[in-house]
């Protein structure tokens, strides 16, 4: 009993609401058109298509009967003419409505176009008994459109705010919070619809045909800003101002021409700025998840180098010692053979030179410096290995990254540039000096590898000294890696603290 009662409050208070909005919407209609009929066709018409648009099917015979019964009224109050016409006209427009329901809950671009598209079929269907009328059939559909076009998209914007916005229940708690005027963007609004007054009231008359042109930039600019709904928003209220103009202007036909063409201006160029809205969301999202999987993929990656290394140094080693151990009792089982005691003797040396060639290469695949010792410190450790200062290189560490902010690809990533920056000094640059910053400007991580060496060879290219691998791995965390050779070789990698 308790959902009947419900419902039927709800559809008694949707029809005295709607025939009043109806009534209302006419009223203004006949202002500007003076034809009771055609009145009905304007706004009254863009009211309930618009409704129909987004309320459920349930509704629509409430809507309907409610402007039945207020065209049988207006029949016998104003002696309004061509009713059967209006009154077949309502129950074909319910064709496109019913076909494009199905997108109602959506919210994209191709709704606005869709609803736009149904709008222009209902206002055809509106119009297709007025056939055989002369001069009234264009007059009734010009009207229809504008009407449509004009009023269904604000029904849209209301719509979508009423049924994305939470509603509390009035209570004190709810009563103490402040109330959320956005100050800002009532002064947009404001300035815009000033600027729509002024475009149609302050314009000299030999600028006036340009008017429905200016009237695009309110469109385009709140549409910039606040996406479809600020199209549909300046729309409306370029519609009021252009109404209001009406005291001082006497071609109707001249300002349904503007509203249809205004109203088709912000319904197209709101589904426009949706689609780019859209594009650049989908873009932001796959790039994070490009990113994600490649952060994903470094850390398999180190994951798999230090397993690797592990079982390198681990059986390796013991083969290693397994082999001197071996070579140490063929020299002393046979100490009087010189020719065995010398090939044990080279059969050690050549363990100790793969022992060492295998500690070279485990330093490449896996240092041990990144798992015992903070970023910093693994620096710090490999510029002594590589005995810079023994080579003649001067050099110099400045390091003001806060390492538990940093992820485990970032701390390798920014390891692993520095390791192939020195190396390549070290090998190519014949410098004498080297200089590694590190340091946190606003969201990013800024590392700059400086050197005064002889820069690049004329014929390595930007990819050269073994960096592709690096700019790959730091593009893959969504930073950026330079290279400049002014003087000496300048390496500056910039990666943001967190991406999502």
């Amino acid at each position: 009993m308790q959902p009947f009662l419900s419902r039927l409050i709800s559809v008694v208070a949707s029809f005295f609401i709607f025939s009043a909005a109806w009534f209302c919407l006419w009223s203004i209609s006949l202002h500007l058109v003076e034809r009771p009929e055609l009145a009905v066709l304007l706004f009254p018409f863009g009211l309930r298509l618009g409704l129909m648009l987004q309320c459920p099917r349930g509704y629509w015979p409430v809507l309907l009967g409610a402007e039945w019964l207020m065209l049988g009224w207006l029949a016998q109050e104003v002696a309004l003419a061509h009713l059967p016409l209006l009154m077949i006209g309502g129950v074909l427009t319910l064709l496109p409505v019913a076909l494009i329901s199905r997108y109602r809950h959506q919210r994209d671009w191709r709704t606005l176009l869709r609803q736009g598209g149904a709008l222009i079929a209902a206002a055809l269907l509106q119009s297709l008994p007025w056939i055989g009328q002369g001069q009234e059939t264009l007059s009734a559909l010009l009207i229809t459109l504008t009407g449509g076009l004009t009023l269904a998209p604000t029904c849209l914007v209301i719509w979508h705010y009423l049924t994305s916005t939470v509603w509390q229940p009035l209570g004190p708690g709810l009563v103490s919070q402040p109330v959320n005027w956005r100050a800002r963007h009532l002064i947009w609004y404001l300035l815009l619809f000033v600027v729509s007054l002024w475009l149609q009231l302050g314009l000299p008359d030999e600028l006036s045909r340009f008017t429905p042109f200016c009237l695009a930039l309110p469109i385009i600019a709140l549409a910039w800003h606040y996406g479809w709904q600020g199209a549909l928003i300046a729309t409306l209220m370029n519609a009021i101002a252009l109404i209001a103009s009406q005291t001082w202007h006497d071609h109707p036909v001249d300002l349904l021409l503007s509203l249809l063409a205004q109203s088709l201006t912000g319904l197209l160029l709101g589904a426009g700025i949706q689609r780019l809205r859209e594009l650049n969301q989908s873009l932001q999202t796959e790039l994070a998840r490009n990113r994600r999987l490649a952060e994903r993929l470094l850390e398999t990656e180190e994951s798999v180098r230090r397993e690797v290394a592990r079982e390198l140094h681990d059986d390796i080693g013991q083969t290693i010692t397994a082999i001197r151990t071996q070579a140490g009792i063929v020299q002393r089982l046979a100490p009087g053979n010189e020719g065995v005691r010398l090939g044990g003797t080279h059969i050690e040396q050549l363990s100790l030179g793969i022992y060492d060639s295998v500690r070279r290469l485990l330093g490449r695949l896996r240092p041990r410096q990144l798992d015992d010792l903070s970023l910093e410190q693994a620096i710090r450790s490999l510029m002594r290995e590589m005995e810079l200062e023994g080579r003649g290189i001067v050099s110099h560490l400045d390091w003001q990254i806060d390492e538990p902010q940093l992820s485990e690809s970032q701390r390798v990533t920014l390891f692993r540039v520095c390791q192939e920056g020195l190396n390549n000094i070290v090998k190519h640059a014949s410098a004498s000096a080297v200089t590694i910053q590190g340091w946190q400007q606003d969201e990013r991580l800024m590392l700059v590898i400086e050197d005064d060496g002889s820069g690049l060879p004329p014929d390595s290219g930007q990819q050269g000294f073994g960096l592709a691998g690096m700019r790959e791995r730091v593009t893959a965390l969504g930073g950026t890696l330079a290279i400049s050779c002014t003087h000496g070789t300048r390496v500056s990698v910039s990666l943001p603290k967190r991406y999502a």
